[in-house]
């Protein structure tokens, strides 16, 4: 069973615009120089209108995506290595979460547990970011956190 305790949610309402997820991740030292990534998703994903979706094994790729982007950019931050294991992301598609949003959160949470901080100027230009990623007509974007620019997920 996985440790609720252990979950990272972030959620804002900026310029009108809902964000919200929540990831799970354990995160260790890698002493072998690199940082490596490990995906260990199990939930059900969509069953029901208004429902918190959980990424299964199978599906929810540009969510799977944009969380590997938002570690990769935050492992750039650091001068140490980690290992991240992710085992959960939830969230509302099309309503609440998005790639982007995922990929946000995710890279907090690591940041949180190693205990490093942005400073609120970065914190601010992330969520305009965040919030520039939900421009109307709805498409699923990528993040690329280190140039502030999305492409979209085929």
């Amino acid at each position: 069973m996985l440790d609720q305790t252990n979950d990272f949610k972030w959620k804002i309402f900026k310029n009108g615009i809902r964000c919200f997820a929540i990831v799970n991740i354990d995160v260790s030292p890698n002493l072998s120089g690199r940082n490596e990534i490990k995906e260990n998703y199990s939930g059900k994903g969509f069953y029901s209108q208004g429902y918190i979706e959980e990424v299964p094994e199978f599906g929810y790729q540009s969510w799977k995506l944009a969380a590997i982007k938002g570690l990769e950019f935050a492992f750039s931050l650091v001068d140490t290595n980690w290992t991240v294991q992710i085992n959960k992301i939830e969230g509302r598609a099309v309503t609440d979460t998005n790639p982007t949003v995922v990929g946000y959160t995710i890279m907090m949470s690591f940041f949180d547990k190693i205990g490093f901080q942005l400073d609120i100027e970065q914190i601010g230009i992330f969520e305009d970011f965040v919030s520039k990623s939900w421009a109307k007509p709805y498409k699923e974007l990528i993040p690329d956190f280190l140039n502030l620019t999305f492409t979209e997920y085929k």
